[in-house]
């Protein structure tokens, strides 16, 4: 199987693994990285292949300007204890050109239904445990944009959280 087809594997593979609140979100891959999110695509679920490093990478990126990079790490490193509750190999780090990430490696191995299968599952477990915090820590002059295809309810949640921030 080649890098692409077992991303596309993911995609279908996450969404009937998520509960119905989260199954709402865009994809976007390439042959050896695919990115999945919600309202802001600069915050993002990222499964990055690093062949020549022997890993793959999975996780929660902060892509955006420096300065909501730097408030997303302290919010989750102050929420250290509750994220690795969930994902035991979860590393909150700062990372290249002011980014910042909640990641794991995992061993890089040829691409096949059992990694789809794999990857789906721990990309899954990330949404599942760090989206709710994401939402709750996101800052309120933030852009996030709801998706028309979320789920009503999902998005009545979203809406409500971003009338409070307008309110602030």
């Amino acid at each position: 199987m080649q890098p692409a087809e077992c991303l596309r594997r993911v995609h279908s593979l996450v969404r009937e693994q998520l509960p119905a609140e989260l199954r709402g979100f865009h994809w976007s891959a390439m042959s050896f990285q695919s990115k999945l999110w919600y309202g802001n695509k600069d915050l993002h679920y990222e499964i990055w292949s690093r062949e020549r490093l022997g890993t793959i990478e999975i996780g929660l990126h902060f892509e955006a300007d420096p300065l909501t990079n730097a408030r997303l790490l302290a919010a989750f490193a102050a929420n250290a204890r509750t994220v690795r509750r969930s994902l035991t190999e979860a590393r909150i780090e700062d990372w290249d050109r002011g980014w910042a990430r909640v990641w794991e490696p995992l061993p890089h191995r040829k691409p096949d239904l059992d990694l789809a299968s794999e990857l789906a599952s721990r990309i899954a477990d990330y949404v599942t445990a760090l989206e709710p915090i994401l939402r709750r820590e996101l800052p309120s002059d933030v852009e996030w944009s709801e998706s028309a295809d979320r789920p009503a309810r999902a998005r009545a949640g979203a809406r409500s959280r971003v009338s409070r921030a307008a309110r602030r």
